[in-house]
């Protein structure tokens, strides 16, 4: 009758715990779902900062000259105090990819109850919620670098640069810093998001 008993205790533990698990999924998958929805904003947000910065580069971002100043500022140093400045619509976006990142770890903790139970489908299925954003974040400062179309040409001896292109002593060739955010965000941030959208497409709880 004990052992009957025990079972019973057993198999109503189980159970709980099965409930418990499965309530605490459903609320990963929907935060899930908002992480996905605040990424494309982060990216839409990075697309239109990067255009306002390269079509109003004058009006917003760099700064006036101070005619009381005796001494001219080295153009490196006006150049990269042009780039900070331009940098802050993109802080909005890298908000919304560290929320995104931070919305997908109750995602990566169901993911890893789920290896432990054996579902190896559904665990890979949740980590790639956390594990996408935080690639995309890192990335997007990455990619734009490694494929620089000023950057490759200059060293390959080549002086015909794109008009986006910039040239200076002390670094060689890179995107002007107007075009700095634009280049980030279609050379970094929109296809990196299509390539996390297509595995989202396997089945991640989106």
């Amino acid at each position: 009758m004990s052992s009957v008993s025990g079972t019973a205790v057993d198999r109503s533990g189980s159970a709980a715990l099965s409930t418990t698990s499965a309530r605490w999924q459903r609320t990963a998958d929907r935060l899930a779902r908002y992480a996905w929805v605040i990424l494309l904003v982060a990216v839409t947000l990075a697309l239109i900062g990067g255009a306002v910065s390269a079509v109003a580069w004058q009006a917003f971002f760099q700064r006036r000259p101070d005619p009381g100043r005796c001494v001219r500022e080295p153009a490196l140093l006006r150049t990269r105090r042009a780039a900070r400045s331009a940098r802050h619509p993109w802080m909005i976006s890298t908000f919304g990819y560290v929320l995104a990142i931070l919305l997908g770890v109750p995602s990566l903790l169901a993911g890893s109850w789920d290896l432990l139970r054996g579902r190896t489908v559904a665990a890979a299925r949740r980590v790639l919620v956390f594990i996408g954003p935080l690639l995309v974040f890192i990335l997007i400062e990455i990619l734009p670098h490694l494929v620089n179309p000023c950057t490759i040409p200059y060293e390959l001896g080549s002086r015909n640069l794109l008009a986006i292109c910039e040239t200076n002593p002390e670094w060689g060739a890179d995107v002007a810093s107007r075009y700095h955010l634009i280049d980030h965000a279609l050379v970094g941030a929109l296809p990196l998001t299509v390539l996390y959208w297509l595995a989202l497409r396997g089945g991640a709880p989106m």
